[in-house]
Parts: structure tokens; sequence; C-alpha cells
């Protein structure tokens, strides 16, 4: 999902890739921690860039046609296509295995850390999910539920099984589970090249979401303060208009974890927007970001308290193409567009919200 750059991998991996039938360590041995936090696939602390691009991403208001799709890459060893995987198994996710999924997701680059599938957890603690094959954790897909909303994220198979039915198989198990629960619509933010799996599995597309990042600029922020815990229930009102659902539990963790750069405006004792930042090396990280579409240079204030607050020189977040007044801010502040991907729907639908509202996502896999 990201332009192209360097395809170095991160100093977290020493780019070997394990194969099916061996494991270098079982299952629940801890892996290194990220030297990022949550989806910062564009920027690693330094500023180095670290995800390759699958598909060059498409000029601003164009649709998505006609993809080249790359191939897909399989270790040495790969089976035959439409070989089933002998004793693959889908089991719920949980904190022992956060070492073998943070292995499998540095394949890509992807920057997570054990901080993440933690929070993850913490949001859902039923709704994530491994592959095991043959003792070693093949595959990852985590869910997040917010009323009967749930979006799905971090899905990713070892390289030699892929298109061997094991994406689908954790794809299945994971949606048999959301509909147990009540959910009726699930969303996700598809890699472009991903697209065609996820319709085969009967997601339809909604719209493009932009992934942007670029230098910070400082200036005076009006009407800004730190959120204070008797904010969370307005909040979570506030942000249900836009996003869709309620994310109080979502929230509530970032104000818990990043108090200093969880932001609110307030015009005449009224929310008019919020936002939550998660500094880490050089780049803040930004969302979700939530303005009244009326309120439009509120935006602008809560972007420059951040920056103060945050003190990183770049800042990255991923927001919703449609959203007219972002695109014309990102423009005005030269931020940089460096990929798009499909945000996707399964089910009902059901739980728009107005992305009119939507500045930047809480992260491509909680959306």
């Amino acid at each position: 999902m990201t332009r192209p750059w360097s395809s170095t991998r991160s100093a977290r991996s020493n780019g070997r890739r394990t194969l099916f039938g061996e494991c270098d360590r079982p299952p629940s041995a801890t892996a290194p921690e990220a030297c990022v936090q949550g989806l910062r696939q564009v920027v690693r602390a330094g500023g180095r860039r670290i995800r390759p691009v699958h598909v060059q991403a498409l000029p601003e208001g164009k649709t998505i046609r006609h993809l080249r799709l790359p191939r897909v890459r399989r270790g040495r060893g790969a089976r035959a296509a439409g070989e089933d995987v002998e004793g693959a198994k889908v089991r719920r996710l949980d904190e022992r295995d956060i070492g073998a999924a943070i292995a499998l997701t540095n394949l890509e680059n992807w920057g997570y850390t054990r901080a993440d599938f933690v929070r993850l957890l913490t949001l859902s603690p039923e709704g994530c999910f491994v592959v095991e094959a043959k003792g070693c954790i093949v595959g990852v897909l985590t869910t997040t539920t917010y009323d009967g909303l749930a979006f799905l994220g971090a899905v990713i198979v070892s390289p030699e099984l892929r298109g061997k039915g094991v994406g689908k198989q954790m794809m299945e198990a994971a949606l048999d589970h959301l509909r147990s629960t009540g959910v009726r619509t699930v969303r996700l933010n598809a890699y472009l090249n991903a697209i065609p799996f996820y319709e085969r599995l009967g997601f339809q597309r909604e719209y493009e979401v932009v992934r942007w990042t670029g230098p910070t600029r400082t200036g005076r922020a009006r009407g800004v303060r730190p959120v204070r815990l008797d904010d969370l229930d307005g909040l979570a009102r506030f942000d249900a208009t836009y996003f869709g659902a309620n994310r109080r539990p979502l929230l509530d963790l970032l104000a818990e974890e990043v108090p200093s750069t969880f932001l609110v405006a307030e015009s005449r004792g009224s929310i008019r927007g919020f936002l939550a930042g998660n500094p880490g090396g050089d780049t803040c990280e930004i969302g979700p970001w939530v303005v009244a579409p009326e309120s439009g240079a509120v935006a602008g204030d809560l972007y420059r308290g951040l920056v103060a607050a945050a003190g990183t020189p770049d800042v990255a977040f991923s927001g919703p193409s449609t959203n007219e007044a972002l695109r014309e801010f990102v423009r005005d502040q030269r931020f940089e567009e460096v990929f798009r991907a499909l945000r996707m729907r399964w089910g009902a639908d059901e739980f728009a919200g107005d992305p009119r509202g939507i500045w930047a996502l809480g992260g491509l896999e909680k959306g």
C-alpha cells in the first residue's frame, strides 16, 4: 500500500523467512520489539521508510480500475496450487502468540509492537485469530468491534502458504465469529493487490483511504486543550456521529496511553473536534482525528496543538479520500501522498457515519 522505496528489511529481522515445516522458535517465543508503534508502515524512527509498495498509488480523483496485480510471493518449496495445508488450525490469538505474530508481520515490515497486539486484544479479546500448522504460527488476523460494526485488520499469511486456502480459512472463521456475536457489518482497508481476495469473500468496495506524511509546521492553536476523563462520554457521542458507531473503549485506551497528545477543541461549551497523536521517534502517528464538517478551521487548531505537544518533526496519518476539506488541508500543508487503500464492506450497509467529519482513521486495522 505504499509508494516505491527501498525494500531493505527492518533491523528487527534478519531477512530470512521461516518456511512451512520449519520453525526457528516456538509460537510462544518473544519476538524483538519493533522500533515504531501501530500501523506505522510509512516511517520508522529516524525517518526511514519501511514498507515496499505493492501497487502504484493512483492520481487523486481516479477510481480503481484494471489493477495490475503483482505475483504472490512464495518461498522455496511452496506447495502446488490448490493443495491443502495439512493440519492448519484456526484458533484465538492470545498473549503467548504475540511474539510469533510480530515475527510474521515483520516479514512485511508493518512495524507492530507488543503494545499494539496487547491493545488489540484488550479491545477484542475473543476476536483476534492465528492459524497454526506444525507448531508454527502461519497466519494472523485481528478484529475490533464497535456495537454491530467490526473492523478487520492485520491480515497476513506466511508467504510460502499464500494461495493455499489459509487466508480464506482464517477469514471465514473470523466472519463466523463476528456474525455469532451480533455483528452485522464488517469493514476493512484493503491493500490494492488484495482486493480480488476480499471480493471473492463477498466484500464490496466503498471508497479510497489515502496515507499522507510530511513535516510539521508550528502555529497558534486556539480553543484546544488535553482531554479530561469527564470528556469521554461526550466525545464518544460526538465521534459516533461521524464514525458511525460507539468507539468509547478505544477512546478510553487513548486517554490512558497518550493523555498529553489527545486533544479536544471546544466552542461555547460544545465539542467541535478531537485528535489523538502517538509520537514515536521522529514521527507522530495521528488518529483518530474527527472534526464537525461545519467547523473546518478547528482541524487546523487541533493539528497545531498536536505539533506543539508531540514535538516530532514529521507526522503521518490515513484519511478518507471523500473528505474534501481534508484534501485541501493536505495540499496547503504540502503533505505527500504515499499510498492508497480501499475501504471495503461485508454484510449490511450500516454504520456508514459521515466521512466528511473523519480527518484521520484510528488505525488501518481499527477503523
